[in-house]
């Protein structure tokens, strides 16, 4: 579906792009992710025919993009991060007014987003008194509007309550249930893993991970132990743990400890060991990683 090699783009003195390279499979959804800045809208834009690219290929739906006049060729839907409205056009007017007029079925397409996205009792009402939610909704069915393949959505949760949250979440698995491709860019890396069928993890304008988010998670599916203490942990503390066998890593942070277990055999050995320490224990959890956890990993090795 989309093909991505060796991409650059700058902004003045600004590379917002180095050499990048990614691939979007029909049919999935595919989590973008990266830190404010790494060039994840940059991406999209040039995806959607927004923005050139200065050097390398972008093949969206087997044309090549350079060659594309309008965006409009390229038959995708994007969902930007603040969708923008006129406020005094009601939300069926506004789908009126991105409809092909061509088309004989338009009114019924309307009906049917609008009420995929939950918006029917709201369709005369005008956009300008739309809730944050209501607006990022119609902003996916206006993405829709012309029943596009691939549908680019850029933080379609961001600002949203856990329940807005929730049902933007179901409408995109709804959504690959319908056979499209969907690219998800956001830093709710929960959501992330909730939805999406493979990561993309950009860092300063570069994918350094690619990979399925089934497999990712299951080499990375280590034990992690959380532990609380009420004092200060010393260098003496942490070298009498670090002896300790079987933890890959520890992680410290202000009376926080975190180790990274090779396996939970030895954990009543931990344990008993740590409750030796000159130290009072508050807390223990046991915990596997996260996508989270292996993002802040990725991204530090750098």
């Amino acid at each position: 579906m989309i093909q991505i090699r060796h991409l650059s783009k700058s902004f003045g003195e600004f590379q917002a792009l180095n050499d990048l390279s990614l691939e979007v499979k029909k049919g999935e959804i595919y989590g973008f992710i990266g830190r404010n800045g790494a060039g994840k809208s940059t991406t999209m834009n040039i995806i959607a025919g927004l923005s050139k690219a200065d050097e390398g290929m972008c093949i969206v739906n087997g044309l090549d993009v350079k060659s594309i006049n309008h965006p409009s060729e390229l038959k995708l839907g994007y969902l930007p991060e603040n969708p923008s409205f006129q406020g005094w056009l009601t939300a069926e007017e506004t789908l009126q007014f991105l409809a092909d007029p061509k088309r004989s079925d338009t009114k019924q397409r309307i009906d049917y987003l609008l009420n995929w996205v939950g918006l029917s009792d709201s369709r005369r009402r005008r956009v300008g008194g739309f809730s944050r939610g209501m607006k990022q909704r119609l902003g996916l069915a206006c993405a829709l509007i012309h029943d596009p393949e691939l549908i680019i959505l850029d933080e379609p949760s961001s600002a949203l309550d856990p329940e807005g949250r929730s049902d933007i979440l179901s409408l995109i698995k709804d959504l690959k249930k319908q056979g499209k491709t969907i690219i998800l860019s956001t830093h709710i890396l929960s959501d992330v893993e909730r939805v999406c069928d493979r990561i993309g993890l950009i860092h300063q304008g570069k994918v350094i991970l690619e990979k399925d988010l089934d497999s990712l998670m299951n080499d990375h599916n280590k034990p992690i132990l959380d532990i609380e203490f009420d004092g200060i942990i010393t260098e003496n503390h942490l070298n009498e743990i670090k002896d300790m066998v079987g933890i890959l890593n520890i992680e410290t942070k202000s009376g926080h400890l975190s180790l990274h277990l090779e396996n939970k055999d030895l954990l009543n050995t931990y344990l008993c060991h740590l409750a030796q320490l000159d130290l009072q224990l508050i807390s223990v959890a046991l915990r596997k990683n996260t996508l989270e956890d292996l993002f802040i990993k990725e991204v530090n090795h750098q």
